[in-house]
């Protein structure tokens, strides 16, 4: 029963090992569990957290759809 109270106490810690056990699971898409962890899992998440994890889930999305080529040395 203390140790609820402790988690009680203390919602960020709580949070940020939550969001950090998130990214440790199997099958869990890493990137997107940061973007969680950074953005929406806070004890007082910013107004525009949303519109803030939104973009963030935006620019991955961008980057997995267009991964950076290889040089291809022409020599």
């Amino acid at each position: 029963m203390e140790d609820e109270a402790e988690l009680v106490d203390k919602p960020d810690e709580f949070l940020e090992a939550l969001g950090e056990g998130l990214k440790q699971r199997e099958g869990v898409d890493v990137g997107l569990a940061d973007v969680l962890k950074n953005h929406i899992l806070k004890a007082a998440p910013a107004q525009n957290a949303v519109a803030q994890a939104k973009d963030a889930i935006l620019k991955l999305a961008a980057e997995r759809a267009n991964p950076p080529q290889p040089e291809v040395d022409n020599g």
